[in-house]
Formats: structure tokens, sequence, C-alpha cells
């Protein structure tokens, strides 16, 4: 009976604690529960941030805890801060403050002043609040339920490895909106074939769902190999220290190349994706990023890190974008059903992602 009890419970706090936990919904949650926090109705805060919570369908626990900002520790500025921005807006001078402005008149329009104050600074806290609250939402839980769980299943893979190694596939997986992109597409079936795959982190995400995929993955860093097998060992994985222009392709149902074709000249570039379009299987897939070239300052922000990433690791060339035409144009000429995205990821960096599906036998030009 109590053990049921204790379950019930536990179950009954986490669906509160997960209730409207989207950024736009949170984001109003704070608002509401610091402006109220602020504003001088003493003694029904706690009631009016669960009405409020009601009534607008928000996160109860979230809206009640932006209250607590009116604490014994803060109380002081918010009532210093009020008075002098409610004297501002009256517009008349600052008080003076010492004993003799807490008595009579002084005091009646230090009160007034007060109150009129706390609204447009629990408005202007308030909305402090909710934007820091909307970005740590987007940045530490993705709105795709079907993301967030191909995310815990990577970092489950790394759960193992070095704590530097487990630590950067976890942030990667946060800030690069590449993985986003990925969950929402239909990553088909087949073997997986990730050209410069770093730790193997987009092969564990095509794993997902399917451990007895065949992954086929290969890289020029050493020690990332190194890591990535030990990551995915469990799985059907193939890794190998080689260079993508010399791997041997074998038929698949997905090829990534993330990151990777702007080390390679102009030719290179466009004969493995030609060779990649041929080693796919009917209906297979072939996604690569590129820098996009025509975003004005995004791109000149884009291209200018990416020189910094090619001297830090010493590549020893710069790095070379086709036109997105290009790209498009060899897609096309090999068959290919072409599909471009343009996005930007969380740092400032201007990407296209290409998605290109091999049409069947019958339906191919």
């Amino acid at each position: 009976m109590i053990q049921r009890f204790r379950t019930r419970a536990r179950q009954f706090a986490a669906l509160l604690l997960k209730e409207n936990l989207d950024p736009g919904h949170a984001a109003a949650a704070v608002f509401l529960g610091i402006f109220i926090g602020i504003v001088p109705i003493y003694g029904f805060q706690t009631l009016a941030a669960v009405g409020v919570a009601l009534l607008f369908r928000l996160n109860k626990p979230l809206t009640v805890a932006g209250t607590f900002i009116n604490n014994p520790l803060l109380l002081p500025l918010i009532v210093v801060a009020s008075v002098d921005l409610g004297c501002f807006l009256r517009g008349s001078p600052f008080p003076p403050w010492n004993a003799s402005s807490l008595t009579g008149a002084h005091l009646k329009e230090e009160l007034l002043a007060y109150v009129i104050g706390s609204v447009p600074l629990g408005i202007l806290v308030g909305g402090v609040g909710a934007a820091i609250t909307a970005l740590v939402i987007r940045l530490m839980a993705p709105a795709n339920p079907g993301l967030r769980d191909r995310i815990r299943f990577v970092n489950g893979l790394f759960a193992r490895c070095a704590r530097a190694d487990r630590g950067f596939v976890r942030w990667k997986l946060r800030l690069d909106r590449i993985f986003g992109l990925l969950a929402a597409e239909n990553l088909g079936s087949g073997t997986v074939v990730d050209l410069g795959c770093g730790y193997g982190m987009a092969l564990g995400f095509a794993a997902f769902g399917d451990s007895s995929r065949r992954l086929v993955g290969c890289d020029l860093d050493a020690h990332r190999i190194a890591v990535a097998r030990q990551a995915l060992g469990a799985l059907n994985a193939d890794l190998s220290v080689a260079d993508v222009r010399r791997l041997d392709l074998p038929p698949a149902g997905l090829i990534l190349i993330l990151d990777v074709l702007q080390y390679l000249p102009a030719d290179d570039q466009q004969a493995l994706l030609q060779r990649c379009c041929s080693a796919l299987a009917p209906q297979g897939m072939l996604i690569f990023r590129v820098h996009d070239c025509e975003r004005g300052l995004w791109s000149t922000i884009t291209m200018a890190f990416d020189r910094l990433i090619f001297a830090c690791g010493r590549a020893g060339v710069r790095p070379l974008m086709l036109s997105a035409a290009e790209y498009h144009s060899v897609l096309e000429n090999a068959g290919m059903q072409v599909e471009q995205r343009r996005f930007r990821n969380r740092l400032p960096l201007a990407h296209i992602l290409f998605i290109a599906k091999k049409p069947l036998a019958e339906s191919a030009p």
C-alpha cells in the first residue's frame, strides 16, 4: 500500500515537473512567476502563481519557483529599484534613503512610487528571465521527442568512454542542429556509411532502433576512430583510419558526409559525390553538409571560423567550397532527386544540407 502510494506520488511529481516544458510555455511560466513575485501582493503570491498557471496551462512548479525572486536577499534591491523607477515615471525626485523618509507624507509618496515602479520592474526582470529560460530549454531539452530519444541512445553508447571524449559528444549533440535535421528524416534501412565519421556519433544516431544495421565509417584521426570503436563495439560497426577518397564503398542505404568536402580539391569533391551516388541502393540517400557561401555576413563568419579550425588542425590547405548550384548539378547528373535546406547552427554558422535520394531503377533518367 505504502509502496503503491510512493510510486503514484513520484509519477504525479514527474508529470508536474515535465508539464508544458517547451520553450514558449516555460518562458511564459517564468515571466509570470517573476512578475507576480515582484509586484507587492504579499500573502497572495503563491495563490496567484498557481491561479495563472492553471488559467494559461503553464508549468505550475516553474511558475511558483519564479515568485521566489522575492526573498530576503533580493527584497531590498527590489524595493529600492521599484521606488526609484516609480519616482522616475512620476517625474518626482529620487527619495533620500534615510529614516526621515519613512515617516508621514514621505512614506505615502514612496509607497505609491513602489507600487507604480514594481509593474515595469516586474516586466523587465520577468522578460530577462523568460529569455534565459527559453534559451536554456532550447539548448538542454530538444522539443523533438524522437531527437531526445536518439540523443539518449548515443550518449549511452559513449558512457564508458573517457570523460573528455564523452563530454565532447554530449555537447556536440546539444549544439549541432544537424542531428535535429537527421532525426526529422526517414534514414531508411541497409548499410550506413559515414565518410569522415569522427567519433561515430552520426553512425550511432542512424543505428537507433536497429542495432543490427551495418555501420561503416572512416576518418583520418586515429584517436577518434579508437573512441568510436569503443563506443560502437556492441553494434555491427566497421571503422577504419582511412582517407575518404580511398575507402571502398559498399552498397548502402544511407551515406553521410558531414563537414568533410571542404578539405578536398574541387575535382575530388565531385568525384567522391559521384562514387557515393553509384554506391547507393535504389531509394538510398546521400546526405551531406557544406558551408553556405551565399548568406552575406553569416557566410563570412562561417568561412573565417572554418579557416581558424583548419589552421589549428594544421590541415595544410584552405577550405574550398563549391557553389550550391555546382553541388546540385553533380547530383542531378548522377540521376538523384535533390533537396536543399539552408539553416544556421546555434553558433553563427550558415550551412546547406543536401538530401539526395536515388530513385527506383525504372524511374531513373
